[in-house]
This record gives structure tokens, C-alpha cells and sequence, in this order.
């Protein structure tokens, strides 16, 4: 008996032993783990789900059960014996985040190459515009009204430049460097026009080298940072921790350091929280939607990950290079 409990106990996913009435008769350290994670309301509600069931009561076996609590959802198997029940339990959360994102990679992929065709046809005209002003520069006196014209048509350039990245694959010069120099950069960028917000900074200062573009890498930070300086709308505080991910799907291994940026509002509301990384879909009154869509881009490219992990922080998550790899 003893033996077969160290086997049970050996098992990552729970397993619940349930009288008939809903009483707990035995539960596994995995199972321990998952109650102190939804509570003893929801980790109950969970384990009595299966009971009522008919095919529970003629004693007959259920696999698949599908259950959510607190926006964790979970797949039971129930199989019925003389005395109670035995559950075994498989928190699916990851994995349907992870079928959710390849489907909002492809429409990713799909919108931008629509846009890149159509704008790269605007590069020609873009052009034109900004060499005339450069000439007319030279023989009118308002030379103010001219700047504006330049100055927008490089906003226009640069903007055509973003959604081109999206549909081509990033050209990156990686080189090992120490990712928090790379944030600090990213951070004096943006405290100079920003003195009412305060920069945190909880560094892992332990992080090895990571092999990446630093100059991407700086875009990507100054784009997410700026959204959160955005989201307070210049006064608050901005955090930036880092350290090594032991996500259980995305580096069950601890290979990958994260990246958390954390802002001092309200985060994203859940209708937007879907479309975040779909290009020209923005939560600002005057934003493009393309930041984002670039910046989760460039993480790809590096093997990365980019998403928002609620309580407004988004989370990059890039991998530590192999021994010998640069």
C-alpha cells in the first residue's frame, strides 16, 4: 500500500479520492498544490462537479469531464468504485492559451501581408512628397511649414516600416549582452519626458548573457514601457523585474528568463485582452495598433514569447542561450 501511495504522490497531475457525499478520502502533493491554487470554495466546487452526473451514479466511468474555475480550466476523468470516486485531474489552461495564440499568430500573419503589399505600393508616392519638400526647402521662406511636411512624411515612412516587419521575417545582429542594460537604455529614453512617473526596477542580478538584436530588443522595451507610461497617462509608477521563468509550458526546464513590465493602472480590459497583438486593433483613442503587433513579432524571432499576464503586465519571456551558442 505504501508503495502504491509513493506512485500516486510521483504524479504531476491530481488525483482525488471522493466519497459519495462529496467528502475527501485521500488527495495527492499535486492535488495539495492544486487546492491551495483555486481555494478550498473553488477546489471543492471542482471535485464535487463529477457527482450528479448519471453516468456517476449507475457507476459508470466519465473521462474528458470539462470544468472551469476562476478562468482555470480543467479536464477530469471520473472513474466510479464501491466506495466513492477517484478524479484525475488535468489543468489544460496552458494549452488552450497556447491553441488560442498559434490561431491569433495566423491571423497575424495574414493581416500583415494584406497591408504590406498595400503600402508598399505607398513607398513610391511617400517618396516623391518628401524629396519635393526637400527642394522646396531650399527657395521658400517658411521653411516651419516645410519641416511639417517632412516631418510627417518620416512618421508616415516609419509607420509603413512597422507594418512591413510584420509580414517579413527580422533580419537580427544578436550578440551576448546583459539584458538589463538593455532595459536601462530603454528606461532613460523615456524618464526624461516623463519626470511624474517612477521607475522600479527588481533586477535578477544573477541573469546570464542573452544572445539577441539589442537594438530590437530596445525597440520591443521602449514600445511596452511607453503603453504602460501611456496607461497612467504620465503620472505613476512603472515596475520592470526580471528573473528565470519556470512556467510549466512555456520553461518547464528554466530556460527562459522573463521580463515583467508592470504599470500602476487598470490594465486591459477583458474585450481587448484577446486582440492586443492584432495589427491596427489598439486600446488608445489615437493609437495605430501596431507597436504591440511589431514588438510580439521580434520576441517571436528571438524563440520568445509576449503576452499579457493580467494585472497590467506583460511579460516577455526569451531563452538562455545553450553553452557554446553565440
Amino acid at each position: 500500500m505504501e508503495k502504491f501511495e509513493k506512485i500516486l504522490e510521483s504524479i504531476d497531475d491530481p488525483i482525488v479520492v471522493v466519497s459519495k457525499n462529496g467528502k475527501i478520502l485521500y488527495i495527492n502533493q499535486a492535488g495539495y498544490t492544486l487546492k491551495s491554487q483555486l481555494g478550498n470554495k473553488g477546489f471543492s466546487e471542482l471535485v464535487n462537479s463529477p457527482l450528479n452526473l448519471n453516468f456517476i451514479k449507475k457507476g459508470m466511468s466519465v473521462k474528458g469531464l470539462f470544468k472551469e474555475i476562476n478562468n482555470n480550466r480543467f479536464l477530469i476523468d471520473a472513474f466510479p468504485y464501491e466506495d466513492g470516486i477517484t478524479l484525475l485531474i488535468r489543468d489544460i489552461t496552458r494549452f488552450i492559451e497556447l491553441e488560442e495564440l498559434s490561431k491569433k499568430e495566423g491571423l497575424i500573419i495574414t493581416v500583415s501581408k494584406l497591408l504590406s503589399s498595400v503600402f508598399h505600393d505607398m513607398k513610391g508616392p511617400i517618396g516623391g512628397i518628401k524629396g519635393a519638400a526637400q527642394l522646396l526647402k531650399e527657395d521658400i521662406q517658411d521653411k516651419e511649414l516645410i519641416d511639417d511636411i517632412l516631418y510627417e512624411t518620416k512618421r508616415i515612412e516609419n509607420m509603413i516600416s512597422e507594418i512591413t516587419l510584420l509580414a517579413k521575417p527580422v533580419q537580427l545582429s544578436k550578440k551576448m549582452i546583459n539584458i538589463h542594460k538593455v532595459i536601462d537604455d530603454a528606461i532613460k529614453t523615456l524618464e526624461k519626458s516623463f519626470p511624474e512617473v517612477y521607475f522600479e526596477r527588481l533586477y535578477d542580478p544573477s541573469l546570464p548573457d542573452l544572445y539577441i538584436d539589442p537594438d530590437y530588443m530596445y525597440r520591443v522595451l521602449v514600445n511596452i514601457i511607453k503603453n504602460g507610461i501611456e496607461a497612467i497617462k504620465g503620472k505613476g509608477k512603472i515596475r520592470v523585474s526580471t528573473g528565470i521563468s519556470w512556467d510549466k509550458i512555456y520553461s518547464p526546464k528554466g530556460n527562459k528568463v522573463f521580463i515583467k513590465i508592470k504599470d500602476s493602472g487598470k490594465g486591459v480590459s477583458e474585450d481587448m485582452i484577446d486582440k492586443l497583438f492584432i495589427p491596427f486593433v489598439s486600446t488608445k483613442k489615437k493609437g495605430m495598433g501596431i507597436g504591440l503587433s511589431s514588438s510580439y513579432k521580434i520576441v517571436k524571432e528571438h524563440g520568445g514569447i509576449l503576452r499579457y499576464i493580467g494585472d497590467a503586465t506583460f511579460e516577455i519571456l526569451l531563452p538562455i542561450p545553450e553553452r557554446g551558442e553565440k
